[in-house]
């Protein structure tokens, strides 16, 4: 009996080991291909990551550093680097960068060979198109012509305000008109490039270009719009950075110096930091802070990097920065007074560039001097009453800022006094 049942047991188990052959066999046929395809993907995925990674093909190198740059200049966003790429890769990105930076330690302004506007004797219109040369293109000049009551009692009183640039008319250097406010001495273009928008404001009296501090400084912060009723201003754009743990700063926290008619406020970062300011002549200085006598400043801030020293472009490439919203200023050796503001981090729309390109566009504005101020989410222009770009911030109108920079009117009291050109 027990024979039996050993026997019955071995033919059980026999069968059983065939229909799990046979279940193999149906399972393998039906998987197999697709088995083949995950592989065969899971491959060609690690070796494109390899290449991605550590290839040294100049365009794979340059969009690699781009992404790092991007994600490491953002306190919230690095992990974004870190955790797709090994640290070696990143270290390198970054240590390019802190080496990039040092090279900017002896950039120091020099204004001694530039002399200003000088005055000739010529007619009005001749005059206007030299002072406000950006508005000597073919497209302004038919408008004009096409609209002669406009300038019947002169250039002084010019107004064309057209945000949406639906009139089409077009700067001397092709980038679109918004604002040419000659009563204000204000100028605002609308600029472009691969993948950014943004818009710059070009100031012809310098004087007009002031710095205010919160009114709570040291705590609180204020947005564009506040600064912007609070001083009456014509416009505003952020200036200074400023303390923001884990991206939720009150902005009244500065981060590096500030001073204000010759007074320290912050505590300076020096280092690799440099000190963009003006002195009591109306012209925008860059140097190192522990260099200078403050006292000399109307106004002063500190950030990084210097863009323009000089007439001469002080950066290369990204600058270990990355595509970001960006902030930027400068000035011309005629004084004109730039303010950038190029949106970002708003895919469809504009996602930002990185300082170079910056600098590039100042230049072609006659820059003299430029330097970077604090962007990202805080990067913000305001202009008569109304926000003019597109703040990446979750709000949509820029940061609680500790100070900002305000173009006042030509009437204002506090430009009674001042230098201009």
């Amino acid at each position: 009996m027990s024979g039996e049942t050993n026997e019955n047991k071995k033919i059980n188990t026999e069968n059983q080991t065939r229909k799990k052959k046979k279940g193999f066999k149906r399972w393998y046929r039906k998987w197999r291909k697709p088995l083949l395809r995950s592989v065969s993907a899971g491959a060609i995925v690690a070796i494109l990551y390899l290449i991605v990674a550590f290839s040294g093909i100049p365009f794979i190198a340059k969009w690699r550093t781009l992404y790092i740059e991007t994600a490491m200049s953002t306190h919230s966003h690095q992990w974004l680097a870190e955790a797709f790429f090994p640290k070696s890769v990143v270290d390198k990105v970054v240590d390019q960068k802190m080496a990039d930076l040092e090279q900017q330690e002896d950039l120091n302004s020099d204004w001694q060979d530039v002399t200003g506007n000088t005055e000739e004797e010529t007619d009005s219109k001749t005059a206007f198109f030299e002072q406000y040369w950006e508005l000597d293109s073919e497209s302004v000049h038919a408008y004009l012509d096409a609209r002669p009551y406009l300038t019947e009692n002169g250039y002084d009183s010019l107004l064309i305000e057209d945000m949406d640039n639906t009139l089409g008319l077009q700067t001397a250097k092709g980038d679109k008109l918004l604002v040419a406010d000659v009563a204000n001495n204000l100028l605002i273009v609308g600029v472009s490039g691969d993948g950014y928008v943004g818009k710059m404001a070009i100031v012809k009296n310098p004087a007009q270009v002031d710095l205010v501090e919160s009114k709570s400084l040291g705590s609180f912060g204020e947005l564009a719009e506040s600064y912007g009723e609070r001083t009456d201003a014509l416009l505003v754009i952020n200036a200074s950075g400023f303390k923001d743990p884990e991206g939720h700063g009150a902005g009244g926290e500065i981060k590096g110096c500030l001073v204000l008619d010759g007074v320290e406020y912050g505590k300076p970062k020096g280092d690799t930091w440099k000190m963009f300011g003006f002195k009591n002549d109306d012209r925008l200085y860059i140097s190192n802070y522990y260099e200078e006598d403050i006292t000399e400043y109307r106004w002063a801030v500190e950030f990084f990097p210097a863009l323009i020293v000089n007439g001469e472009i002080s950066i290369t490439g990204s600058f270990g920065m990355g595509i970001q919203p960006r902030t930027t200023i400068g000035q011309t050796e005629s004084g004109d007074f730039l303010m950038l503001i190029v949106d970002g981090r708003q895919v469809g729309y504009s996602l930002g560039c990185t300082v170079a390109e910056c600098a590039d566009i100042m230049l072609r504005y006659g820059a003299y001097q430029g330097a970077n101020m604090d962007g990202g989410s805080s990067a913000v222009m305001w202009y008569k009453g109304e926000q003019i770009t597109k703040s990446s911030s979750k709000a949509g109108n820029g940061r609680y800022m500790p100070d900002a920079l305000i173009v006042r009117k030509p009437t204002d009291p506090e430009v009674a006094g001042t230098t201009s050109y």
